[in-house]
């Protein structure tokens, strides 16, 4: 049995020694050198990953961005001019008490005290300006801007100054409301505000 058992180590010895052998022959041969790419296949499609997901992340932050600007524009607009019809139908609303002070003091002929009620009402209101015109001739009687007076009131169609109730137009890029300002038996003149 000791014999069986020396052979089977002698026959391994003599394998690994053989083995070891064929290690060292191979190793003086000089190897093939593997590509760059294949060498390093691993870590180059990482990194392609890595540079497609920072491109990726990139680009769809920009085009995220641009559309929301672009919905963000679109409604400031939208608000904008609706906040621009909340002030005009405001003003349209304070106009027709405006009216009722200037309509006493026209009925007396107190025109000093209706220039004041108008400039002080540009000053309270925000207004562009404020003017008191002739229904029947479209002249312009008190204005806030001073250069006004004594002139033609140019509306196209004539209807701020024919109105018979509190009206609010959009001329000429403008917004204007017109109020009539009525006395006991007749309309004394038309309050016309331009808002912007």
């Amino acid at each position: 049995m000791e014999q069986t058992e020396n052979t089977k180590n002698g026959e391994n010895t003599s394998k690994v020694g053989s083995s070891e052998k064929t290690e060292k022959t191979e190793s003086n041969f000089p190897e093939e050198k593997q590509p760059f790419w294949k060498r390093h296949f691993m870590k180059l499609f990482l990194l392609l990953l890595l540079i497609v997901s920072l491109a990726w992340g990139y680009f769809g932050k920009k085009q995220t961005i641009s559309h929301y600007e672009k919905e963000i524009a679109s409604l400031k607009e939208m608000y904008d001019a609706e906040i621009k019809e909340i002030n005009a139908n405001h003003i349209k609303d304070l106009s027709q008490s405006l009216a009722f002070s200037v309509r006493s003091e026209m009925m007396i002929n107190n025109m000093n005290q209706v220039n004041q009620y108008i400039l002080q009402a540009v000053k309270m209101y925000d207004v562009e300006r404020i003017m008191i015109v002739n229904h029947e001739t479209a002249n312009i009687i008190l204005s806030t801007n001073k250069k006004d007076e004594d002139t033609q009131f140019s509306d196209t169609d004539q209807e701020l100054i024919t109105t018979k109730k509190a009206i609010k137009r959009v001329f000429d890029n403008h917004t204007y409301t017109a109020t009539p300002i009525n006395g006991l038996n007749e309309q004394l003149a038309v309050m016309i505000i331009q808002v912007d």
